[in-house]
């Protein structure tokens, strides 16, 4: 396996997030580029953030909760119910997420129009010695307040804590300001996960993006860790070396 990750430009979210799930489905997809097929996850976040981006531009006194069911039947459409595991899953994901995005974006109704919407930023951070592309799907900014929201379809803990830890590190050196609160709503779910960065929160972020660049420059610690639950499920099953690892070492997973 590569050594280096001179084959990617810059890092980004989606790549960090994948790695933290699954270090050799990083790898196949990022680095030797195999081709993988749509999941219904990756379909319904784009739905997500279609709806979200297309309710945010409309005017604050257009908005209202037929608006949002609206923009869900519109996008929803390129979903087909073959991608799922089921006809029940695909009928209990789409009330699900309906539902939780009506809840969420009908509290925004009144809201003024955010300073970014799905604003893509690039930026290389000195002390990791990372290139960072990254997207930040809505944030609110003031004199008084900086926030940033995002909307997904779920997340586990750990990609909670590498999405906070990126948001608050890239605001503070690319902005020159810390988010008053991070917002990730989880639409499965419905649950909100409010996150407030502080000046120590930034240097634990950068320790931990530090440590996060590290492993990915070496592909030979790929057997370390890795999401075992996630593999029946994966695209890349068929061709994955995991079993190749030395099966003396301990094996860390995250799930």
């Amino acid at each position: 396996m590569k050594s280096q990750l001179n084959v990617m430009k810059y890092l980004t979210v989606e790549n960090l997030r994948e790695y933290v799930t699954c270090p050799y489905k990083f790898y196949y997809e990022y680095i030797e580029k195999k081709n993988r097929p749509m999941d219904w996850r990756h379909m319904v976040q784009q739905v997500i953030n279609q709806v979200v981006y297309s309710y945010f531009q409309i005017s604050i006194g257009q908005r209202s909760a037929t608006k949002i069911l609206g923009l869900v039947e519109r996008y929803w459409s390129n979903i087909s119910p073959q991608i799922f595991d089921s006809r029940i899953q695909y009928y209990t994901v789409t009330a699900q997420i309906t539902d939780y995005l009506m809840q969420n974006l009908t509290a925004e109704q009144d809201s003024a129009p955010p300073l970014f919407l799905f604003e893509k930023f690039t930026s290389t951070i000195q002390e990791i010695d990372m290139d960072l592309s990254l997207t930040i799907d809505v944030a609110e900014w003031s004199d008084s307040s900086f926030v940033v929201k995002k909307y997904l379809v779920d997340a586990e803990t750990d990609m909670l804590m590498l999405y906070n830890y990126l948001i608050a590190v890239f605001s503070k050196k690319v902005f020159n300001k810390i988010p008053t609160r991070i917002e990730v709503t989880t639409l499965l779910d419905g649950k909100k996960h409010t996150y407030f960065p502080t000046s120590e929160k930034i240097d634990e972020g950068i320790r931990y993006l530090e440590l996060m660049n590290q492993m990915l420059g070496d592909f030979s610690r790929l057997n370390e860790v890795y999401n075992e639950d996630d593999c029946i499920t994966c695209p890349f099953e068929q061709v994955c070396k995991r079993d190749a690892r030395n099966e003396n070492e301990p094996t860390t997973y995250y799930s």
